[in-house]
């Protein structure tokens, strides 16, 4: 897939393309049946897919205060885009001149740069000054500037209760609230963290189980607990791991971390990028007696832990998200 880092630099291909703007942040189940109708679309008219996103999220420019917690880095949104299918990205770099441009002043650069065919949403597709615009506001501006439009019904997972909207606040809602397999469910995978291995404190290795205790995390991290996760190396090795995020409150401490005891691994990766895919909580964080008590638990985690080896092997065969 071919990535261009701004409009401008953008050189469209000799035939006709399909284009869908968005954040894609998460690039979940939603995003998929976006891509899908575009690819659907571009198979019908022999044209490539685009994906046009956004770095950073606008709001980090127009209201940082409000700036969402990521689901992905660009580089996971990218590798993710280019698994659908998508021919070409196109990053464009938020700016407040980016986002003081009305709708109609967007959507006339868009077509000057790209020249869609097509362009696919979905119903609640906003963009322009104030989020001006919509996806009626496409329809309606269609005719003049040669492109039709095609908006996807927005998708609801019927495998959690109440049948909810599929959409990157709702995963981000249901990591903060513990619902892991809920946002597993709607993202289509396990949420991944990644960091860089770190100095911790040392109690990992005098209690039996050294962890490698994570830093520089840049997205949103599950609600404080236990969990059974995946740990992809630097070389692209994966183990299971049994992760604590949260304080250790039997010891005291206060601040919160992110460790991670890797299974059946011995070496030395500090300094080094790890990722964190998340499958299950093993238990909320819990506050012991004595060191003996939480030796004698995180025996009990790490043997559940073991009952996801199957998981593992699935994730061996599938390609790695880069760190």
């Amino acid at each position: 897939m071919k990535v261009y880092q701004g409009i401008e630099k953008y050189q469209p291909p000799a035939g006709e393309i399909v284009l869908t703007v968005g954040n894609f942040d998460g690039v979940h189940l939603g995003h998929r049946r976006l891509v899908d109708a575009a690819r659907a679309k571009a198979r019908d008219l022999n044209a490539s897919v685009v994906a046009l996103t956004f770095e950073p999220h606008p709001l980090a420019i127009v209201a940082p205060q409000r700036t969402p917690a990521r689901l992905t880095t660009l580089s996971e949104k990218i590798a993710l885009l280019e698994a659908l299918g998508v021919d070409a990205a196109i990053v464009m770099h938020s700016t407040r001149e980016l986002l003081d441009k009305t709708a109609e002043q967007f959507l006339s650069e868009l077509v000057e740069s790209c020249g869609p065919r097509v362009i696919i949403e979905g119903p609640t597709f906003n963009f322009g000054r104030g989020r001006g615009g919509s996806a009626e506001t496409l329809r309606r501006c269609a005719p003049r500037f040669n492109f039709d439009v095609t908006v996807v019904e927005e998708l609801h997972s019927d495998e959690l209760a109440d049948n909810p909207a599929i959409n990157s606040s709702a995963i981000r809602r249901a990591l903060r609230d513990g619902r892991l397999s809920d946002a597993n469910t709607m993202l289509g995978r396990p949420h991944r963290i990644t960091g860089t291995v770190t100095t911790g404190e040392h109690r990992g290795v005098t209690l039996g189980f050294p962890t490698a205790n994570l830093a520089e995390i840049p997205q949103l991290l599950p609600r404080q607990a236990v969990y059974i996760a995946v740990a992809q190396l630097a070389d692209d090795t994966l183990h299971l791991a049994a992760v604590n995020v949260g304080p250790q409150p039997t010891f005291g401490q206060t601040q919160p971390c992110v460790e991670a005891f890797l299974l059946n691994y011995s070496g030395e990766l500090h300094g080094q990028p790890l990722g964190l895919h998340f499958f299950n909580k093993i238990r909320d964080q819990v506050r012991f007696s004595s060191s003996d008590g939480l030796v004698a638990q995180l025996h009990r985690d790490v043997e559940q832990a073991r009952t996801y080896a199957s998981r593992l092997d699935e994730m061996q065969s599938k390609p790695r998200l880069p760190l």
